[in-house]
């Protein structure tokens, strides 16, 4: 069976069609960008190319990820949401410097059908600067960060405040509300660990309310903003915008997320310590006749053993999260060859909930899309069902 390639895959069930469409990372060295495949069962896959038209409207430069397609009944158009690293040119005016690598920001592109073409509604991401004003730039304090007891008075010169890099978008709606969540990048990140005497770089998952505005131009040729009471100017005129802190590991540490916390010295230096929560999906249920709001998110490198799916629970929409006590709620499994599991989406679909993610066959393959069912009875017991690997459907020509 010919497996079906991309990693962190999103699924769109379009009601018009009966069709589920799935837009994945490609990593496309073309003018094309996101892997784009149908199916009506989830389990055979038909590619039909890829869904972004980078020719028109393109900012980014690299690092194509995680698409995630939506479709707006109030004008007929698909929205494509997806993250990028801005070119060059773009950089030191969305992160105050030139040398800012992980420079991600977020795109929007169109389509009046799922299956493309989308085009960006515009030649710029979206115009949202995220500022930690809390963040301490040890960095540029030390060559080696990662040091174990670093001198507390060098930690105390540091400078605070740092632009903050966006991966991983995902919406959620509800009741004329529309809300952005997104993962910052590890890299400018570095927080102290108290209990490891060291700084590791952490990515975390944030968010920010949108102005629903946009999403009522008849025309779709409107970008998304976020409500004005994100919005921030300093007193130097200088754009520093705010945000909702939602998941990361010092709130709540689970040691399964620590699958890379001494990279650094495991490398000689070559790599950084590291934690990555990112890639959520939120949707809210009624669990013991209340209100919940349930997301999914990813921990560890996809490289890791431990990479894996977690969960977490809140009676808002913008939290606080609780994690759940039993994550990861899908890890690998070696005894049905898959590895490597994590990145997904939530399919509600008949009344069933079923996540569908990326895995690994082995520790060297391309990632793969699979899924299981989610039963999840309440806050502190949750399920799931045999990993199904979906494969590429074949295609017959008529004689």
């Amino acid at each position: 069976m010919k497996r079906v390639y991309g990693a962190d895959p999103f699924v769109l069930f379009d009601k018009k069609s009966g069709a589920y469409y799935c837009y994945s990372t490609s990593n496309s060295e073309s003018s094309n960008q996101f892997y784009l495949d149908k199916s009506y069962d989830l389990k055979e896959w038909t590619r039909l190319g890829y869904a972004l038209d980078c020719s028109k409207n393109c900012w980014g430069k690299d690092w194509f990820w995680a698409p995630e397609c939506y479709y707006n009944e109030n004008n007929g158009y698909y929205y494509l949401f997806y993250s990028a690293r801005v070119k060059d040119e773009l950089t030191e005016e969305y992160f105050n410097r030139k040398d800012y690598l992980e420079s991600a920001k977020i795109g929007v592109a169109v389509s009046k059908s799922p299956e493309g073409p989308f085009v960006n509604i515009s030649d710029r991401p979206f115009d949202f600067r995220p500022y930690d004003e809390e963040y301490i730039n040890i960095e540029d304090e030390l060559d080696d960060y990662f040091v174990q007891n670093p001198d507390p008075e060098i930690i105390k010169k540091a400078k605070r405040g740092q632009y903050i890099s966006m991966i991983d978008a995902n919406l959620y709606f509800e009741d004329g509300h529309i809300y952005l969540f997104y993962s910052r990048c590890c890299y400018k990140q570095c927080h102290y660990d108290e209990k490891l005497e060291k700084f590791i770089e952490e990515s975390s998952i944030d968010a920010v309310e949108l102005d629903p505005s946009f999403w009522y131009d008849k025309e779709a040729k409107t970008m998304p903003k976020a409500l004005d009471k994100y919005l921030h100017v300093d007193e130097n005129g200088i754009r520093k915008d705010r945000f909702v802190k939602i998941l990361n590991y010092a709130n709540q540490p689970q040691e399964w997320e620590n699958g890379h916390v001494f990279d650094h010295e495991k490398t000689n230096g070559e790599l950084p310590n590291r934690r990555w929560t990112e890639g959520s999906t939120t949707i809210c249920l009624t669990l013991e006749g209340k209100k919940t709001y349930c997301m999914t998110y990813s921990c560890n490198n996809y490289l890791s053993p431990l990479y894996g799916i977690g969960i977490a629970f809140s009676d808002n929409p913008l939290g606080p999260y609780i994690k759940y006590e039993n994550n990861p709620i899908i890890a690998e499994k070696p005894a049905e060859n898959v590895y490597s599991t994590g990145h997904g989406s939530i399919v509600r679909t008949d009344g069933i909930i079923r996540f569908f993610f990326h895995y690994r066959e082995d520790f060297v393959s391309d990632r793969s899309f699979s899924f299981a069912q989610l039963f999840i009875n309440n806050r502190h017991n949750v399920q799931v069902g045999p990993i199904e690997k979906c494969v590429k459907k074949e295609i017959v020509e008529a004689k």
